[in-house]
């Protein structure tokens, strides 16, 4: 047993072990008045380059964990918030050099900054800190200080010098420590347990301030100061030669731009003790099938003591970041396709979710585009396909199907000149088909190189016949004359025109070609 000092005689709690499910958990929502300014700031611009904007806060709820055996507090939970969109206008300077010799050009490049915060809420968790009594307030109290708030999201638009860029941003306000001073954000730190178990009561008006690191300060606090991070969020280079480099909040020195806040409520405040649970599945993932290059997105509904805590898997094994109740794979390929499932935990047991599979309807990924053969030589034609199995294949030729051509390749053992076409194939799956479109085989009697003699060297398959005609006039279809036949004894094989002088400059031009022998 451990006894605990309260306001009116003495209160007993039975020891309990931390998120063991015999802590005791308690809820609070409350309507909050207070705000956050948050400033941005061009890192790459002159002095000024700078402006801000204001979030009104609407709701706090918060978690409370009491382990009165550990002697610890924590407080999980949200502040609901709405913004609206501001312009930021400034001007940068740059020198735009000139022709030698005159000096650069002073030039001055306009900047709207359009800054759109998204509403939404910000998260905090002060982790589990201990309390103690405080005779100077007749109370507990403890250092319920708030180490990350957020993320905060929204949208951006820079235009200079004709040129827009849009995009998003994410950061995170952080406590941080900077020459013997912290900036923290901070909630309820002073405890009343004259209702307990059924109930906590927290009182105490609080106020906005920066705490001295060197000495812990025993009221309670309901605001502060944190740098924002990352340092940059965005940046871009302009067509015009202006660099911009956005950054929230605070990123350097200690005096620079903070994240500022306060907020106050109705006091006292009371939470409510709740039955505490183990993470439970409330609605099951559903299974998707995208299109190649698409996005999809699998969502699980949970119930239970919060924080509810979320991994995602992919085929049994984790998937790195993927901790929020819902899962967005964009640009999908062939291996983000299988089974997904979530495991979800609390302080007080987990919960794993049904399989839920993400598949993709038949893909060419890499198309047959066609492709050059030489008379009797191996010859292979193939594609890659995506798309949830099992894939089958049907080859074309010229519209016909081919008979047992049912393979992602098509070879030829031995490729003959009938074999020339047009060559298709058709994937299926059981959620449909994707045709490649027709492509062209051309097979070519041999491989066929001139010298700077009257000769001719085939490259070909031995045993194969070849039939080697001359022409003197290209113009004249008919005027092709046969040679010889040439019988291969060897892969690659010279034939020499021997009929010919070629060192007599009384004699005309030669054209050579080779033909499939009979």
């Amino acid at each position: 047993m451990k006894t605990i000092k309260a306001l009116f005689g003495i209160l007993t709690i039975t020891a309990a072990l931390a998120m063991n499910g015999r802590a005791q958990v308690y809820q609070v929502s409350v309507p909050i008045n207070g705000s956050m300014t948050m400033s941005v700031q061009d890192l790459a611009g002159p002095s000024g380059s700078s402006g801000g904007f204001t979030l009104n806060f609407n709701t706090l709820n918060e978690t409370i964990y009491l382990d009165a055996g550990a002697g610890t507090i924590r407080q999980v939970g949200t502040i609901s918030y709405t913004a609206s969109a501001e312009n930021i206008q400034f001007q940068e300077t740059q020198e735009i050099p000139s022709q030698f010799p005159n000096p650069p050009t002073p030039t001055v490049g306009n900047i709207t900054v359009n800054l759109a915060p998204s509403a939404g809420i910000l998260s905090f968790d002060t982790g589990a800190v201990p309390f103690g009594w405080n005779s100077s307030v007749n109370a507990y109290t403890a250092a319920s200080f708030i180490p990350t708030l957020g993320p905060f999201t929204g949208s951006y638009s820079l235009a200079t010098g004709g040129q827009t860029t849009n995009g998003s941003f994410s950061y995170t306000l952080n406590a941080v420590n900077t020459f013997g001073y912290a900036f923290y954000a901070v909630t309820f730190s002073t405890l009343y347990t004259t209702s307990y178990p059924a109930s906590l009561t927290f009182g105490q008006n609080g106020y906005a301030d920066t705490v001295s690191a060197l000495g812990m300060d025993s009221r309670m606090f309901t605001g502060g100061s944190l740098y924002g991070g990352p340092a940059v969020v965005a940046e871009v280079t302009a067509t015009n030669g202006f660099h911009m480099q956005l950054s929230p909040g605070l990123t350097s020195g200690f005096w620079g731009h903070a994240e500022a806040f306060g907020w106050s409520c109705s006091i006292p405040v009371t939470a409510m003790n709740v039955a505490t649970g183990a993470a439970s599945i409330t609605n099951q993932p559903q299974s998707v099938v995208v299109h190649a290059h698409n996005t999809a997105s699998f969502s699980v509904g949970a119930s239970g003591t919060v924080p509810l805590n979320y991994q995602w898997s992919l085929n049994g094994t984790n998937i790195s970041g993927t901790t929020l109740s819902s899962l967005t794979i964009a640009n999908v390929v062939q291996t983000n396709l299988g089974t997904y499932s979530v495991v979800v935990t609390n302080a007080f047991g987990s919960a794993t979710s049904s399989n839920a599979t993400l598949s993709m309807y038949p893909f060419i990924a890499t198309p047959f585009t066609g492709a050059t053969a030489y008379w009797g030589k191996p010859a292979t034609f193939g594609i890659q396909a995506w798309g949830t199995g099992p894939l089958s294949y049907q080859w074309f030729k010229d519209g016909v199907a081919i008979l047992n051509s049912n393979t992602q390749s098509l070879t030829f053992a031995s490729i003959q000149s009938t074999n020339a076409g047009l060559y298709s194939v058709v994937v299926t799956s059981y959620l449909g088909s994707v045709t490649n479109a027709p492509a062209q085989v051309i097979v070519y009697p041999a491989g066929v190189s001139l010298g700077f003699c009257p000769s001719v060297t085939i490259s070909g398959v031995i045993g194969y016949s070849y039939i080697i005609q001359s022409t003197t006039d290209l113009t004249k279809t008919n005027s092709w004359v046969t040679l010889t036949n040439v019988t291969l004894t060897q892969p690659v094989q010279l034939w020499v025109d021997t009929s010919v002088d070629a060192t007599s400059p009384a004699n005309s031009k030669y054209f050579y070609r080779v033909l499939p022998g009979q």
